[in-house]
């Protein structure tokens, strides 16, 4: 056994972060298929008429298998959500993101707020579906009702903080203040006006998202001098 040549210490180290590496990889896949099955069946059947067996049989996996990696079925839409409006299950927030760069670092204020229509208008093309499975969900299941609650809050504070850094580049439309520049930006940047032009009235997305940046434009900032 002598000419048997044993792995060295540098080479088990290697093995044992290639194998978790792998792991790693194949839960991460077997998560988003799990989100990818959930975000379908909720958005085509409905929240409360899909079972997590359904999510199971359409993922390709156990039922077992979703309690242990997501939990209950509020926990899956929840991370359905994020997930949509990030764009992917990457660990990186929202405000952090390529696509959000020139919405708080361009010097122009005025290409901050068209760099904010294109993101908002590719949040809802991805995630218009779920805020609406979400809304309608809450207004018949009680337990949904803090998650509404909570989404709606959290898109106040990201109008908030869209808000703050523009004030501190440029002054804002006459007469407005900042928190009625919260107000305008929340209620212009909302679901439901995407869903009522694009998927009601049939716009284009790139119709509502230079629609937004002029309405956007004109409401928040001081109009051009003559």
């Amino acid at each position: 056994m002598s000419g048997v040549k044993r792995p060295s210490g540098t080479d088990e180290k290697a093995r044992r972060s290639y194998d978790s590496s792998r792991r790693q990889a194949r839960a991460r896949a077997t998560r988003r298929s799990i989100l990818d099955a959930a975000a379908r069946l909720f958005v085509d059947a409905g929240y409360g008429a899909t079972t997590l067996q359904q999510i199971a049989d359409e993922a390709g996996v156990a039922v077992q298998t979703i309690y242990a990696t997501l939990g209950s079925k509020k926990a899956i839409l929840e991370e359905v959500l994020d997930v949509s409006i990030a764009g992917d299950d990457a660990p990186v927030a929202v405000n952090d993101r390529d696509w959000m760069h020139d919405v708080f670092h361009h010097p122009d204020p005025h290409e901050r707020l068209r760099a904010y229509a294109a993101a908002v208008t590719a949040i809802h093309q991805r995630a218009g579906s779920v805020f609406t499975v979400i809304r309608s969900a809450a207004a018949a299941d009680p337990e949904l009702a803090p998650l509404a609650a909570t989404t709606e809050h959290r898109r106040r504070v990201g109008a908030t903080n869209i808000i703050d850094a523009l004030a501190s580049i440029t002054p804002l439309h006459p007469g407005l203040s900042v928190a009625e520049a919260i107000d305008v930006l929340w209620t212009l940047n909302s679901p439901e006006i995407h869903r009522h032009l694009v998927v009601d009235s049939g716009w284009a997305p790139d119709r509502f998202r230079t629609w937004l940046a002029d309405t956007l434009i004109a409401a928040l900032l001081p109009p051009p001098t003559p």
